[in-house]
Order: C-alpha cells, then structure tokens, then sequence
C-alpha cells in the first residue's frame, strides 16, 4: 500500500476509527420508495452524524455545495442493471473511471463482488478494478453479495466474501450481518463495515451487536431512508458510535 492509499484510507475513518455512510445508490436501479427526493433526503441530514454519502456519479455533484464540505463521497463504481430486468447479474460491471473518481472530488468508490455460480468473472473483475483505482491511491470499499440474492445473509457468503475481497485488495469490505458475524470480521484483515441485517430485527439492536463483534461502522440504505423519521434514525445509530 502506498502512503497515499494508506493516507486516504485513514481518512474515511474518524478519530475513534468509525465510519458512518448512508448509502443512496440504490436509485441506480430505478425509483426506490425513500429515494423519490434523495435530494431533499441529503440535505435534511447535511448536519447529522453521518460520514458521508453513498452516491451515484450523477449525484456526487451536490457534494460540492459549502452544506457538505465536510461529509465523505464514496462513489458507486459497479452495475448490475435495472429492476426492470429479467435476471440478477453475475458480474457488477465497473462504469467509473479513476480519472472521474479524482474530477468528482471522492473520498474512495464501492464495488459489488457477487459469489457463487461462476464468480470467476465478478472477482477477476473485482481484483482488476481494485488493481486501477489504487494505481492512483484511491482507496476502494467492496460489498459482499451471493449469485442467488436470496443467501447474500447467508454466513458463508459473507465469511469467505470479506476474506476474498480483502486477499483481492480491498480497503474496506461492506458486510451484511449473520450469525457469526464476528468470524467474519476476525478473519478479515481489513476494517468491516455492517451494510444491513435481518429484517425481523431492530436496526440499531443489529449495529449495537455488530460493533461488539467487531464492526467498524455501517453504511446503511434502506434502513435510514425507508425508515418513518430517517433523522431520528441516524441520530440513534450515530449515537452508538460515540
């Protein structure tokens, strides 16, 4: 790792090591209920205890105004299609180029690495994609998914996924919450942030059991802007975090 990878890597990370982003990438795929007015959503928490932002490079722009000056962009990087589509893809597709990255003024991108099936081609992907972003000392956030949505919860796609990505290169692995979950992070050597849990439990009773097992932080979605009062929400996570 260069000492300016190392830097910037440091750099997502607060003083006590945490890391807090609300993800609103999700909006790639088509309108999300939550995500109508994602602009509005920004702005209503521009002084909350959140890091940062999760964005889509038609969004990053708004991370230029004085209002967010002192927030985190990480920019999604990878695809995997619309909701109007017939089939979930294998290999999330890399659209950014590390030239943008830098233009845009981010802090570091997320990319999807999608197991089982024939994963060869969604990790090759990954390991090149990380291998070009670092090239300029970028620092580069992967999240763990399964080829069969329906197990990405699963232990072992996420156990073995935060081991991969990180032998892959990645600075920072975006998990999901399992029983077990602090193998995950004990045998992943780099920081893991929680990206969401089981939907039959309480967000903030999941991210408390996340970072006694290790997590370093969350980069929650749809369990911040779904939820009835997203501030209030984000104000009892942040507490948590110190």
């Amino acid at each position: 790792m260069t000492n300016g990878l190392r830097r910037g890597v440091s750099r997502l990370f607060n003083d006590r090591g945490r890391l807090f982003l609300l993800a609103l990438d999700h909006a790639q795929m088509g309108v999300m209920p939550g995500l109508e007015r994602s602009g509005e959503l920004m702005d209503s928490l521009a002084d909350s205890g959140l890091s940062g932002y999760i964005l889509n490079v038609g969004m990053a722009g708004r991370m230029a105004e004085p209002k967010f000056s002192r927030k985190k962009l990480v920019l999604r990087s990878s695809s995997g299609g619309s909701q109007l589509g017939t089939e979930y893809a294998a290999a999330h597709s890399n659209h950014v180029s590390p030239e943008t990255v830098l233009a845009l003024g981010a802090d570091a991108v997320l990319m999807m690495a999608v197991l089982g099936g024939a994963d060869y081609r969604s990790l090759q992907a990954v390991g090149e994609d990380i291998d070009a972003f670092h090239q300029l000392s970028i620092p580069v956030i992967v999240e763990i998914l399964s080829a069969d949505f329906s197990k990405t919860n699963s232990f072992d796609v996420q156990y073995h996924g935060a081991r991969i990505a990180a032998e892959m290169g990645a600075d920072v692995v975006k998990a999901f919450y399992v029983d077990g979950f602090d193998k995950v992070t004990s045998c992943c050597p780099v920081p893991v942030i929680l990206a969401g849990g089981p939907k039959d439990r309480d967000i903030l009773d999941v991210a408390r059991q996340a970072l006694a097992e290790g997590a370093r932080g969350f980069a929650f979605g749809r369990n911040i802007f779904q939820a009835k009062d997203p501030a209030a929400t984000v104000a009892g996570l942040a507490s948590l975090l110190g």
